[in-house]
């Protein structure tokens, strides 16, 4: 009888965060396995809008200091990405512009990262954008996640990582009081060490419980009106999104597309893991975003749909050893799974591998649910 074979790490779950995690520990030596439910990046990483919003004001203070460092690593991350897999990402480093019917809180607006525009300045910024109150300009990028995806799997496929897809994992196994792999219907994977990255599913993986629940939001995505067909005389045209910065209101959030489509999200509302349309709270969003930039109301609906995000009791991701030794938790990003995707990788595998990380993770520790 042959041996069965086993990896150095598995990973469960092949959103943004597992891919990354997974090339990471390829890249300092490591065997990977990387088992996916469904598809990769079919779940909240292709929902995602995709803003790297480490300035956004309602970003919980504890998460600060990660998410500097996070967005501050994107430009060489998506450099090397590119490089490595041959793909591109439509990365955008225009800013962002947030819109505010109070003034922020002084200690958001440094005048070099964030700044208080004029009227003036905004109109000509953003000349589409409607809005009389207080606007600020924030020193922040975005990507198409969906194209982020894409990059990691090429990479993934260059590296020879892994990867098991449509199997959900039914349980960690263990001997010992220690992690050993992972068990489908299908087959049991060995692994000295397992990593749950499995998003708003990652609490349905037994035997530890890790409290993540999922939290649903409507987004769609508008395009320019076709243009006319081109003669002779005129050359076809090229349509660019109606903004050239993602826009943050009180209501929604709008996010251009480099292709000419613009991502507006996103509701928020508890609904298990239904991942129903409602054509009603696209219709509420849309007209959300119509307030702000009348000129949206001219274009055609492209897509509209639904993601879980993963949600914990405290807002904060988990992230590190549970009590099954050998078995980690690295999941629970809610918004900010894109914004925290390179530093997670860059932590977690430090982690995994020499038993520490370059980054303080104690409040993020599973232990501190109990249990």
């Amino acid at each position: 009888m042959s041996e069965q074979p086993s990896w150095d790490v598995v990973i469960i779950g092949a959103g943004v965060i597992g891919l990354a995690l997974a090339l990471e520990l390829k890249r300092q030596g490591a065997t990977v396995l990387v088992v996916e439910r469904t598809e990769p990046g079919r779940e909240a990483s292709h929902a995602a809008a995709g803003m790297i919003a480490y300035l956004d004001p309602v970003t919980q203070k504890e998460l600060l200091p990660l998410a500097r460092v996070s967005a501050k690593k994107y430009p060489e991350f998506v450099r090397q990405l590119e490089d490595f897999s041959g793909a591109k990402v439509d990365y955008r480093r225009d800013g962002a512009i947030e819109l505010s019917y109070q003034p922020l809180e002084p200690s958001t607006v440094d005048g070099v990262e964030v700044r208080e525009l004029t009227h003036e300045e905004l109109a000509q910024l953003e000349p589409k954008v409607r809005f009389r109150s207080h606007s600020y300009l924030a020193q922040e990028d975005c990507l198409d996640p969906r194209t982020l995806v894409a990059a990691l799997m090429s990479a993934l496929r260059t590296s020879t990582v892994n990867l098991v897809t449509g199997s959900p994992v039914l349980e960690v196994t263990h001997e010992h009081g220690r992690a050993t792999g992972v068990r489908t219907e299908r087959a049991h994977y060995r692994g000295e060490v397992v990593v749950n990255c499995a998003g708003a599913w990652a609490a349905q993986i037994a035997p530890v419980e890790i409290p993540t629940v999922p939290a649903r939001g409507h987004m769609l995505s508008v395009v320019p009106p076709h243009p006319q067909p081109p003669t002779e005389v005129t050359p076809p045209e090229q349509p660019g999104p109606p903004l050239r910065h993602v826009v943050r209101t009180p209501d929604c959030y709008m996010v251009p597309r480099s292709d000419g489509r613009l991502v507006i999200g996103s509701t928020l509302e508890p609904a298990g893991f239904d991942k129903t349309v409602d054509p009603r709270r696209i219709q509420r969003l849309r007209a959300a975003a119509e307030r702000f930039v009348p000129a949206i109301s001219e274009m055609q609906l492209h897509e509209a749909w639904t993601g879980l995000r993963p949600g914990t009791p405290d807002g904060l991701p988990i992230l590190g050893e549970t009590k099954l030794h050998g078995y980690y938790a690295c999941t629970g990003h809610y918004r900010d799974g894109i914004l925290l995707t390179p530093v997670t990788a860059q932590v977690m595998s430090e982690l995994i591998r020499t038993g520490r990380s370059s980054a303080d993770l104690s409040r993020f520790s599973p232990h501190r649910f109990g249990g």
